[in-house]
């Protein structure tokens, strides 16, 4: 097994997918990511068939789970459940680690 290694925070890691997504971690099915967005960038309304946990790294993002937006700022986290629709939309420059 490789090991990977990198920082959250700087964005530097060994594994880079393209400029605003990193895989951290694939392994039976699930991933986790870590994300960079701008302010007005995001990702659209959809769901997942198991449950999502999102923590904003920095920044912040406007995260709607089920219709309810809510802000979320560094050290907030959410958990989408299975099947909800979920959406996140950049408020300030941030950076989100996801596991799906």
């Amino acid at each position: 097994m490789e090991i990977a290694n990198g920082s959250l925070l700087t964005g530097t890691h060994t594994r880079p997918d393209d400029a605003n997504t990193s895989v951290l971690l694939k392994r039976d099915g699930h991933r986790v990511l870590r994300k960079r967005f701008e302010p007005g960038q995001g990702m659209a309304p959809h769901h997942a068939p198991h449950d999502v946990l999102a923590v904003v790294l920095s920044g912040e993002m406007r995260i709607t789970v089920a219709g309810e937006p809510n802000n979320y700022v560094a050290g907030d986290y959410v958990v989408f459940p299975a099947g909800t629709e979920h959406s996140l939309e950049c408020v300030q420059a941030a950076q989100v680690l996801i596991y799906l």
